[in-house]
């Protein structure tokens, strides 16, 4: 039966790849900064430059890996064929976490943006307001996302940039009027203002400015030119980043100067750990503003409060999609339970998956509101918990293939590289490796809430892998690879138009068109959606058939919509005809189609062949006169009747 391909067409060229991935990642600054602020103080440029720099080493990484093994799941992928299904469901059972925590807080904090861009008071919004509100937020994507497919990557690109400029401006005027190393050494004294636990736990907290690497690591499948763009634009858009997170944080440390403090943690304090915590860039806006006219400044706030808002949008979308193409791969591996790898007609990604993340990310929002008066900062420890395990496997997992399989084809590799006993290792990742472990070690040490609830995470995870593999009889540790070939017939032919028969909004024909538009994005083809109205010979041809044009009309919307997705050019041909077949293989000849692609649904028949009856009239009528290649997928009798429970 056919398989709707969770695939986009290959349309991001560089310049968009680079923007999209700077938006995934940087989302996270306009919540990392004031978070970040509260226990580095003045020093917090200096703690994300050192964050970043670990950033990177994964960054680099996730490149290759990506680049190497072309499977879905990011870290989850890389370390299942470095070490088997047990390690690879760690990465992905904490890439996970990682997913929902990044929804929940990118939710926690989108009503202080909205409340900031409106020009009400900072912090004008209780906790328990700002959890409503975010539960709310929640609640409604998680039923948009579940109600059909979403088109959100050339908005993403959109968006991305729009949020690239805005940073790139703030920091880049927030250097030129508020820079000040006067500001910046102020009231610091290292070791007693801030304390050194207290930079201890700063540390793996600003590691949440740097999310979205492993949604990156998946846009390869939208490249253009895959093994060449994706490794430049991760590697370019990271380093921008970086830098951009440390000239904002720069801007802000002397915006808001530290002062000691002896009833803080960190033994000091600011406005950007207080009055700004909640929306601390629309606290630099303003403060950048007020060096102007008043309309610059409510100009500026309301900017970036749009611009927050949207990229929180963004990053909420892209992480349930993120999580739902990880737990299908982990689903399929019988990683997690079979459920979770199997996608809606209506659909890109498993409903279970985009169910259970929203479900997730609500809870989480609950269990941070437990620790009062710490919500954010628990939800941060525990991306900090997640996160650098995933950094650790991968890194690892990079350095261990390398080893194991030095013929793997590798279309990119990292710089970097000694070579050990006849092994090329990449020593950025060996260090890599190290310090994420003792950052996930100095994690474990400061944050309750990643010594607490991240092992209960594990643990949990992992008695739901044990319990699939049990019953799946497979064995705990060791990779299972239930891999099944395309047929050569189909694959290794090109073609310039496929002609799909559509007869009616169902699983049949969005499946068959989903198929055609993935054909045609490998060889770049033109598909022709032809849907016949058929008027018997009894009735005048311009008979008023109101309910069957309805049904054309939908089918034809939904061809549109689905090759637009994938990226390829569509035409629609609608007519009435005496002869549904005879349609079919006219527009087929009229466009000089090289593929028919034919769904046939099962249906009781009255036939004059065997042959008839198992295809029906129309597809054997196309079968002894189509002009090219037939691909008929005949399908059960339960997915052609989908139809009638949607």
């Amino acid at each position: 039966m056919a398989r709707k391909i969770p695939s986009l067409g290959r349309f991001l060229g560089a310049p968009s790849l680079y923007a999209l991935a700077y938006g995934e990642i940087s989302s996270s600054l306009y919540y990392a900064l004031g978070l970040t602020a509260i226990y580095a103080l003045s020093l917090t440029p200096a703690v994300f430059l050192a964050a970043g720099i670990l950033f990177a080493f994964a960054a680099a990484a996730y490149a290759e890996g990506g680049a190497t093994i072309s499977e879905p799941g990011g870290s989850a992928a890389l370390a299942r064929r470095a070490w088997g299904d047990l390690v690879g469901f760690i990465a992905g059972w904490a890439t996970v976490l990682d997913f929902v925590i990044a929804i929940s807080l990118s939710a926690l904090f989108l009503p202080h943006y909205v409340s900031g861009a409106l020009g009400q008071r900072p912090n004008a919004l209780s906790v328990r307001e700002a959890a409503a509100y975010a539960v709310a937020i929640l609640v409604v994507m998680t039923a948009a996302r579940l109600a059909r497919r979403t088109e959100i990557y050339a908005a993403g690109v959109i968006v991305a940039a729009l949020d690239l400029l805005v940073q790139v401006s703030l920091a880049v005027l927030g250097i030129m009027l508020l820079f000040s190393w006067d500001s910046l050494t102020h009231g610091i004294d290292v070791g007693s203002v801030p304390t050194w636990n207290a930079l201890a736990f700063s540390f793996p907290i600003a590691m949440i400015g740097y999310t979205g690497l492993e949604k990156v690591s998946s846009v390869a499948a939208y490249a253009k030119d895959p093994e060449r763009s994706v490794p430049d634009s991760v590697r370019s858009s990271v380093f921008t980043v970086v830098i951009v997170y440390a000239a904002v944080a720069t801007a802000a440390a002397s915006a808001f100067p530290s002062h000691p403090d002896a009833s803080q943690t960190a033994h000091g304090t600011s406005l950007l750990a207080t009055k700004w915590v909640n929306a601390p860039m629309i606290g630099l806006a303003e403060r950048i503003g007020s060096h102007g006219p008043h309309w610059i400044e409510v100009a500026m706030r309301i900017g970036v409060g749009a611009t927050a808002c949207a990229i929180l949008i963004l990053a909420i979308s892209t992480s349930f999609s993120g999580c739902g193409r990880l737990a299908e791969a982990m689903g399929r591996h019988d990683q997690l339970p079979a459920v979770f790898g199997r996608t809606s007609r209506r659909l890109l990604h498993p409903p279970a998956a985009i169910l259970g993340v929203g479900a997730l990310s609500i809870a989480f929002i609950v269990v941070g509101a437990l620790y009062r008066g710490q919500e954010a900062l628990t939800l941060a420890s525990l991306y900090s918990f997640g996160i650098l395990i995933a950094f650790m496997l991968t890194q690892a997992a990079v350095v261990w293939l390398r080893i194991v399989e030095p013929d793997l084809p590798r279309p990119f590799m990292m710089h970097g590289n000694v070579w050990i006993r006849g092994r090329l290792i990449p020593i950025t990742s060996v260090v890599g490796t190290l310090l994420a472990f003792l950052a996930w070690v100095v994690a474990l040490g400061t944050h309750p809430g990643a010594r607490v609830v991240g092992p209960l995470w594990m643990v949990a995870g992992l008695a739901i892998y044990v319990v699939v593999r049990v019953r799946a009889r497979l064995p705990i540790i060791e990779r299972v690879d239930q891999v099944v070939a395309p047929p050569e017939d189909v694959t290794d032919v090109a073609y310039s138009t496929i002609v799909v028969p559509l007869e009616r909004l169902d699983a049949v024909a969005e499946e068959t068109m989903a198929a055609s538009c993935r054909l045609a994005v490998d060889s770049g083809a033109v598909v022709v959606g032809v849907s016949a109205i058929y008027v018997p010979v009894k009735e005048p041809i311009d008979t008023p058939l109101p309910e069957r044009e309805q049904e054309v009309e939908e089918v034809q919307e939904m061809a549109r919509s689905l090759a637009s997705e994938y990226g390829v050019e569509y035409r629609a041909v609608a007519a009435r005809t005496r002869s549904p077949g005879r349609l079919v293989v006219d527009a087929a000849v009229e466009y000089g189609a090289q593929l028919i692609m034919v769904g046939s649904p099962y249906k009781r028949r009255l036939a004059r062949s065997l042959h008839e009856e198992f295809f029906g009239q129309t597809v054997d009528f196309i079968l002894r006169k189509a002009p090219c290649r037939v691909i008929v997928t005949h399908f059960p009798a339960e997915v052609a009747g989908e139809s009638a429970t949607v």
